[in-house]
């Protein structure tokens, strides 16, 4: 069934879904990811990324294709992502997908958005947006060195031996990353522990480290 996402955006939304399927059922977060992998591509100097449609919307840039796909014909789409999941994804970077997962994965809605709008290829357009203006088009140029800057950051951050060796324990709003071995190991008192840690006044991500003597120290 026809979709308007091409084969690229199908693939890393399948990509998503097949690896990270809460944060796929979410459709912001899958427009964060699809961002994230996109301008990663273009920092690495790929050939291949791919900025068309790409809008600026109230909560961020947005593919209005895939937009458009997931919540007017989800029907099409999906039956496009279990076309696409049954073969090997050869072309994908899975570096570069783990960390653009990773980081939908560790912020809520909100922060993402927020996230997102300190690029200046979205701030460009920020007082267009105020003013109501729709179908904005975010264009190559509109991205610039602060940009990429940030991105390093973010990569700098979380370089994927730290993703690979963490779980993220997700309770309401709030993302707790904790190493593999002390996830491993947590008793059913640490595990009822982060239910109280969830309603406190914490910003994602929240990193927990667990002692020998099994105290968990949150930053």
């Amino acid at each position: 069934m026809y979709v308007n996402s091409n084969e690229r955006k199908l693939k890393l939304s399948s990509w998503l879904k097949s690896n990270q399927r809460s944060e796929f059922s979410s459709n912001l977060k899958l427009q964060k990811f699809l961002f994230f992998y996109e301008v990663f591509s273009k920092m690495d100097g790929e050939n291949d990324y791919d900025f068309n449609y790409l809008r600026a919307y109230p909560n961020g840039p947005v593919f209005s294709n895939v937009y458009g796909d997931y919540n007017y014909q989800s029907m099409a789409f999906w039956d496009n992502l279990n076309r696409i999941s049954s073969c090997t994804i050869e072309d994908i970077n899975e570096t570069r997908a783990k960390l653009s997962g990773f980081l939908v994965r560790i912020l809520n809605e909100n922060e993402l958005s927020e996230l997102t709008h300190e690029f200046d290829a979205w701030k460009k357009h920020e007082s267009a947006i105020q003013r109501g203006e729709k179908n904005i088009t975010i264009i190559e140029e509109d991205f610039t060195d602060h940009d990429f800057h940030l991105l390093e950051m973010l990569r700098n951050m979380y370089p994927i031996e730290f993703i690979e060796n963490t779980e993220v324990i997700s309770i309401l709003d709030k993302n707790f990353l904790l190493s593999k071995s002390d996830f491993t190991n947590l008793t059913e008192e640490q595990r009822t522990a982060f239910l109280t840690l969830a309603d406190e006044d914490l910003h994602n991500p929240v990193y927990v480290d667990i002692t020998e003597q099994g105290v968990m120290l949150v930053d």
